[in-house]
Order: structure tokens, then C-alpha cells, then sequence
């Protein structure tokens, strides 16, 4: 419920930006948000391992912690990198100023502290309290947009907002976990290499919901990018409202029928993503209205494209969280092909449009859907005749 209302306080906040800035300014910030989505990659990652290692570490090569001192040090060679590359994303995104990037790297710190407080406490079932985690991030950046909507704030202001929602919401984490950090070591044996695993995974689904937003900013003009940035906002609203599904998975992904599990929660994750696309389709032109006001009213159809290229994405991500739990990396690989010809297809030929960007997107997302759906439909198939195997043997042995 409250991760629910986390993401519809998300969804607020980005019908306040994108009437604050307006279309083109909106294009950029969503491209430079983008940028930083990526290079935070790590903090889902801390997220998951964290939460495995806590809730059932391997004893002979993994040790539990809260992972902050290897946070801190990733975090702190983001920023430096995102600092010193900042001039040229200031050109690359036809942003107003070079301090907007320095300050989304001062952000990122704050992120992956954040996501290992996430994965405590998703490791040791504290639900309530990953909740309100959530709440306060959502909560906190709400504010930021709403004071940007009553000053009108610039893309750096707003950056400037977001840093200090980010810090409020790591310190207030780090809070919730006070007496577990007494006992919890700040690193552990064998982390980095996990999450550099786990981060090849998550980073593949990460880029191929946003790359979308990147060549969009780059190929179409300033307006049109900023439409495209809205209406996408539409598919990856769904990728956020059913993440929930995804995450409490992680933890039950290492007990017996696990499989069975994740083929149910496609099943809700499926019925919820359509859910959406019904709602969206009563009126698409009256959706983005609302949600950004008459400019963005030619963008009402691609919303709802967004919205099925959304669903598909929301089931690469259950297949692709399994993936990580279960140290596997052979869909993410997969993925990584995949964004590939993606980025080739938009950059070489299909870019004179939103709509031709957005096909090329779907079809890269079905692709992976449908092999995640393939491997996971395997390895029930797997499970059921090993099942069958031990029960022939214990009645051959009787």
C-alpha cells in the first residue's frame, strides 16, 4: 500500500516538473535524470545483494553486511566522474548550465547509501519500515517539484532540490538501521564482485528502459523530446507501480517452489500492467493533459504505446531480478545484445520520429520478454522432473 502511494506521489511529482519547465526544459532534465538512473545502477544492485546476504548469506563465501563503506566509495568515484565529465553533458543535453550535472553526481552518493539501508531491511522482512523508506524519498522529491512549480525554478534549481531530498532520505535511512549498523560489518568478503555481477544484470535492464529518453533528446527537437519524455514516463510508471512484486520476490527466491512463485507474480504483474492500459486507452489525449497540460496534448497516442511497451518491460524486470538472485547473468546478457541493436536500429536509421523510436523500443523489449518467459517456463519444467526423480528414488529405495 504504501509503496503504492510512493508511486503515485512519483507520478506528482513529474506532472508538477513538466508544467514548472515546460516542454523543453523538461526534455533535458529527464535526459540528465536519465543519465544519473544509470550511473545509480549500483544502488539496486547494493539493494538485492544486500537483501540476499541478509536474509540467507552462503557461509562458506559470503559474509552479512550493510555494504555503506563500499556505497560511500562508489559513490564518491561517481561524483568525481560526473563532475569532470559535466561540460560536455551540459552540451550533450542542451542544458543551461554545467553545475546541473556536478550537482545530480553529488545526488548519487546519497542514492546507493539509500539502497543498502533498502536492503537491510528488505533482508530481515521489515516491510513497514522499507515502506516508509520509500514514502520519504517519494515524499521529499514531491516537495522539491512543488517549490519548483510556486518559484519556477530553473533545471539547476531543481537539481539543487534534489540533492538535498537525497541526503534527507539517506540520513533518515541510515537512522532506521542504527542498532543494526552496531553489529554489521561496513563491507564484506566478496561484495564487490557480487555487485559487479548483480550490476551487469540490473544495469541492462535500467539501460533498456531509458535509452529511449537519451536518443530521443538527441535525434528530435527540444519540444518533441520533451513530449517523448512525458509520454515514456507513462511506460516506465508502470515498470515503478509494479516493482513491489519484484522486490518481495527476493527474498522468497531461494525456498522451494520459487519458480512456480515468479509465474504467479508475472500473472499479477501482467494483470496490473493491463489494468493501466485500459484507463489510458478511455482517452489517451485527456491522460497527458492532466498529467502535463495542453502542450503535451499531441502525445496522447504515444502514451499509450508507452504504456504496452511499459508492461513488457515490467516482465523483464521479474525475469531479470530472478536472474540476480540466483547469481545468473545469461539473460542479461541477452538484454545487453538486445540494447545494442536497439541503439544501432534508432542511431542508423529509425530516428526521424517519436513514433519510430518507440517501435524500435517494443520490439526490443518483446524479444527479451519472451526469451525471460522461455528460461523461466525451462526451469519450472526443470524443477518438476527433478521433483519427479526424487520421488522414484525414495519409492526404489522402499
Amino acid at each position: 500500500m504504501a509503496m503504492g502511494v510512493a508511486n503515485v506521489l512519483g507520478y506528482l511529482m513529474v506532472a508538477l516538473l513538466t508544467r514548472a519547465l515546460g516542454p523543453e526544459d523538461f526534455g533535458g532534465y529527464t535526459a540528465l535524470s536519465t543519465y544519473g538512473v544509470v550511473l545509480a545502477i549500483p544502488a539496486g544492485a547494493l539493494q538485492i545483494v544486500i537483501a540476499r546476504r541478509v536474509t540467507a548469506p552462503d557461509a562458506a563465501t559470503e559474509e552479512v553486511t550493510s555494504g555503506l563503506r563500499t556505497a560511500a566509495t562508489i559513490g564518491l568515484g561517481i561524483f568525481v566522474f560526473t563532475a569532470l565529465l559535466a561540460p560536455v553533458l551540459r552540451t550533450l543535453f542542451h542544458l543551461d548550465s554545467a553545475w546541473s550535472p556536478v550537482l545530480l553526481g553529488g545526488v548519487l552518493p546519497a542514492m546507493l547509501v539509500t539502497g543498502c539501508v533498502q536492503g537491510v531491511l528488505l533482508g530481515q522482512h521489515r516491510l513497514r519500515s522499507l515502506a516508509l523508506l520509500y514514502l520519504v524519498t517519494a515524499g521529499t522529491r514531491l516537495l522539491v517539484a512543488i517549490a519548483a512549480t510556486v518559484f519556477d525554478f530553473s533545471v539547476l534549481q531543481v537539481m539543487a532540490g534534489m540533492l538535498i531530498a537525497a541526503v534527507v532520505t539517506a540520513a533518515f535511512g541510515v537512522w532506521t538501521i542504527r542498532a543494526q549498523l552496531r553489529t554489521l560489518p561496513a563491507s564484506g568478503r566478496g561484495l564487490v564482485t557480487e555487485l559487479v555481477r548483480s550490476n551487469m544484470t540490473l544495469a541492462a535492464f535500467v539501460a533498456l528502459t531509458n535509452v529511449d529518453v537519451l536518443l530521443a533528446r538527441h535525434y528530435l527537437t527540444p519540444h518533441e523530446s520533451g513530449g517523448y519524455s512525458l509520454a515514456s514516463t507513462f511506460g516506465r510508471a508502470i515498470c515503478w507501480g509494479t516493482q513491489f512484486v519484484a522486490l518481495i520476490l527476493v527474498p522468497r527466491m531461494r525456498q522451494r517452489n520459487a519458480t512456480v512463485t515468479l509465474l504467479k507474480a508475472s500473472g499479477v504483474v501482467l494483470a496490473l500492467g493491463l489494468l493501466a492500459a485500459a484507463v489510458v486507452a478511455v482517452s489517451p489525449r485527456t491522460v497527458i493533459v492532466i498529467a502535463g497540460g495542453p502542450e503535451y496534448a499531441e502525445y496522447g497516442r504515444l502514451a499509450l504505446v508507452c504504456v504496452g511497451l511499459g508492461i513488457t518491460w515490467a516482465l523483464a524486470q521479474l525475469w531479470l531480478f530472478s536472474e540476480m538472485v540466483s547469481n545468473t547473468t545469461v539473460l542479461g546478457l541477452t538484454t545487453w545484445v538486445v540494447i545494442v541493436l536497439e541503439v544501432a536500429a534508432i542511431a542508423l536509421r529509425w530516428h526521424q520520429s517519436a513514433a519510430q523510436i518507440v517501435a524500435v523500443c517494443v520490439v526490443g523489449a518483446l524479444v527479451v520478454a519472451a526469451l525471460g518467459l522461455v528460461r523461466v517456463v525451462r526451469r519450472h519444467q526443470n524443477a518438476d522432473l527433478e521433483a519427479e526423480a526424487s520421488v522414484m528414488a525414495v519409492a526404489d529405495r522402499a
